[in-house]
């Protein structure tokens, strides 16, 4: 799958973490990183990406204090602020890309004839 198609099926999809609450959502790309560490290491590469909502990708910075605060509550922690309370509930990085790699061969398979 091209770097192209997959930013396409990570949009199609929405975030990881809302789905496994059974919440669809929009979602940005996140690049996992070399260290499995948030906010330093290297990119790994187009083909090390999942789908986060903003919230779950950028917490309180994208919503407000207040408002990350009823976030958590419904949607759960966030990688920026409780970056390991979101490894606790939702998978360190290898489990991440393994949720999302399932959820695009689902996708692929159910709208292109699996092309991958």
């Amino acid at each position: 799958m091209t770097p192209a198609m997959r930013d396409f099926a990570l949009r199609e999809i929405g975030c990881i973490c809302c789905l496994q609450r059974g919440i669809r959502s929009e979602c940005e790309k996140h690049h996992l990183l070399s260290t499995g560490r948030h906010g330093n290491g290297r990119r790994l590469g187009e083909r090390h990406t999942v789908g986060l909502c903003s919230y779950h990708h950028q917490g309180a910075k994208s919503v407000g204090t207040a408002a990350a605060e009823q976030m958590r509550e419904q949607y759960g922690p966030s990688y920026a602020d409780e970056a390991q309370a979101f490894r606790e509930e939702f998978g360190d990085d290898e489990a991440l890309l393994e949720i999302q790699d399932r959820a695009i061969a689902a996708w692929a398979d159910s709208t292109i004839g699996g092309v991958r």
